[in-house]
C-alpha cells in the first residue's frame, strides 16, 4: 500500500530523479504540483544517477519521507530498480519516459538507444543550426566580407548560380556558409585571398540557363530586360571571368547546370569533413 499523508499537516517531498540533467521530469513535476494549494512541498533534485547503490539510497530516503519519486531512467536496469522497490518499499513512483519508449519502440519496432541526455544532443544540433541560418541571412551576396574568415564554406559565384539557397541549405545542415557575387570582370576583396583554400567553393553553369533564370527575376521583379545582363555571350564572359578567379583561389568548382541544390550540398559538405 502506498503511503499518505495529511495535505493539511506535515510536508509534502517530490523526488526528482534522473540519470541525465532531470529537466523533463522536474518541469513536469512543478507543473503538476502548480495545480494544488500546498504550503510546505520540497522539491528535491537527485541528478545524474548512474549507479544501482545512489538509486537504492535514494528509495531509501524517499520510503522514509514519504516522498513521491518523479524519474526519468532511460537504462533499463535502472528503471527495473526504481519501479520494483519503490513498490516493495509502497512509495508512489512515477515513470516520466519509460512508456513512452516502449510505445514508440513497439511502433517502429526498434530499440531505443538507452543514452541519457540524448536530448541535450538533439538541442546542441538544433542551436548549431540555428545560428548557421543567421550567419547565412547575414553573410548573403557579400554582406559582411570582414567575418568571412568564420565560415565553414565560403561560395562564389555569378549572378543566378544558387549561391543563397545552396548557403542556407547548408545552414540547414549545420554550416555557416557565406556568398559572394562575381559581377562582371571587377575585382573581389583581398579578404577571401586570406581564407583558406578547402574552404573556397565556386559555382559555374550553363550560359543559356543563367540566361532564362535571370529573365524570368526581371519579370518577377518587373523590370526591363538588360542586354549585358541576360544575353549568353555576357553571361560567358562572366564565366570565364569567374573560372579565372576560382583557378587562382584554388577553388573547388561545382557545376550546378544538371545538380540539385541538395546535390551540389553533398559534395561541399563531402569536402568539409574530408578536408
Amino acid at each position: 500500500m502506498n503511503h499518505k499523508i495529511d495535505s493539511k499537516s506535515g510536508d509534502f517531498y517530490v523526488f526528482v530523479v534522473s540519470d541525465s540533467t532531470g529537466e523533463t521530469a522536474e518541469k513536469v513535476a512543478r507543473a503538476a504540483i502548480s495545480q494544488f494549494s500546498i504550503p510546505d512541498v520540497h522539491l528535491k533534485r537527485f541528478l545524474l544517477v548512474d549507479s544501482e547503490l545512489k538509486l537504492r539510497e535514494i528509495i531509501t530516503e524517499a520510503s522514509e519521507k514519504k516522498a513521491l519519486i518523479i524519474f526519468t531512467l532511460v537504462k533499463d536496469g535502472l528503471r527495473n530498480i526504481m519501479l520494483q522497490e519503490s513498490n516493495e518499499k509502497g512509495i508512489t513512483s512515477i515513470d516520466i519516459i519509460g512508456p513512452v519508449l516502449n510505445a514508440i519502440s513497439y511502433i517502429l519496432n526498434l530499440s531505443p538507444e538507452r543514452k541519457p541526455g540524448l536530448i541535450h544532443r538533439i538541442n546542441d544540433e538544433y542551436f548549431r543550426r540555428i545560428d548557421a541560418l543567421e550567419y547565412a541571412v547575414k553573410h548573403d551576396d557579400g554582406q559582411r566580407i570582414d567575418e568571412i574568415n568564420e565560415a565553414d564554406a565560403l561560395v562564389l559565384g555569378v549572378s543566378r548560380t544558387s549561391k543563397t539557397p545552396l548557403c542556407l541549405f547548408l545552414a540547414q545542415r549545420g554550416f555557416k556558409a557565406a556568398n559572394i557575387p562575381i559581377i562582371d570582370e571587377q575585382s573581389i576583396s583581398d579578404v577571401i585571398y586570406k581564407i583558406p583554400r578547402g574552404k573556397i567553393f565556386g559555382l559555374v553553369s550553363d550560359a543559356g540557363r543563367i540566361s532564362n533564370l535571370r529573365k524570368e527575376r526581371l519579370k518577377r521583379m518587373g523590370l526591363p530586360f538588360m542586354a549585358d545582363y541576360i544575353s549568353k555571350e555576357s553571361i560567358e564572359k562572366e564565366l570565364a571571368h569567374s573560372k579565372d578567379l576560382y583557378a587562382e583561389l584554388n577553388a573547388f568548382v561545382i557545376d550546378i547546370t544538371d545538380k540539385s541544390i541538395e546535390e551540389a550540398a553533398a559534395d561541399i559538405i563531402s569536402r568539409i569533413n574530408n578536408k
